[in-house]
């Protein structure tokens, strides 16, 4: 691997991570997990992700990252209330990414109605907020809406294709996403012919953390993969998005460098 190739792949590690919500590898939240010791299988425990809690740099990272991004931003909010208990702020920013075609959010707000957390207990909604999740066929996704209809009675089957309708009227991709790419859209004519905007390939482009020396290195981050080519270019960036969830645990090198470079994998 080229040393310009290690940069590349560094520099878009952060982007990666708040694109597809949760580490790569991880098991979204309420997966199963092989652990060595078994812990109380509480709903607060089954309706978290080990994401949920990172550190205040990462976070602040993360913020700045998003800003071109609604889906990530507010999933970001979304995981980082769950991780300090506060279901029904999550809740509420979960939501606000799900509008924006953000599948893992989706997923998270079917673990939350099923659990009842920071949202009224209700299997029927658990399981069109699933469904949606699954629109992709993501496996990950699929597998937990499939383990959430065996569950259900048949009153509560067919509720859940009835409370689906207007949920998928609103969150589906085909409403989504356009929406999404309104957004991207209006981030990327902001950016257009600013310094940042016409090149960042060489050009170092970072933001203080707001700490006391505006020109200390280790006080700033790093704002080129916010402007990276592929994530304001909504198919590329979908294409992504695609590779990390139906990989199900990694995305093969050569597939990514065809994705950020316009080819088709």
């Amino acid at each position: 691997m080229t040393r310009d190739l290690v940069a590349r792949l560094t520099g878009i590690g952060l982007a990666l991570a708040a694109l597809a919500g949760p580490a790569a590898g991880a098991a979204p939240a309420g997966m199963p997990t092989t652990a060595s010791t078994p812990v109380e299988a509480t709903p607060e425990r089954l309706a978290s992700a080990e994401t949920d809690r990172i550190g205040q740099r990462e976070f602040d990272a993360r913020q700045r990252l998003s800003a071109t991004h609604p889906n990530e931003l507010w999933r970001l909010y979304g995981t980082d209330a769950a991780g300090h208990g506060q279901w029904r702020d999550a809740s509420r920013f979960f939501r606000r990414a799900a509008r924006y075609a953000d599948k893992y959010s989706q997923h998270r707000l079917s673990l939350m109605y099923w659990h009842g957390l920071g949202v009224p207990h209700d299997r029927a909604l658990a399981y069109a907020w699933a469904d949606l999740a699954a629109e992709r066929g993501y496996p990950q996704f699929v597998l937990l809406r499939e383990k959430i209809w065996q569950e259900l009675d048949e009153s509560e089957r067919q509720r859940a294709l009835q409370v689906g309708v207007a949920i998928f009227d609103e969150y589906a991709d085909e409403v989504a996403k356009p929406r999404m790419e309104r957004e991207v859209a209006r981030a990327r004519s902001r950016i257009t012919g600013s310094p940042a905007g016409l090149s960042t390939g060489n050009l170092r482009v970072f933001a203080s953390r707001g700490g006391s020396d505006l020109f200390d290195p280790g006080d700033a981050i790093d704002l080129r993969p916010m402007y990276a080519e592929w994530r304001l270019d909504t198919r590329r960036y979908w294409a992504v998005e695609d590779a990390v969830w139906q990989s199900g645990s990694s995305v093969e090198v050569g597939i990514l460098e065809q994705i950020m470079s316009g080819q088709r994998p």
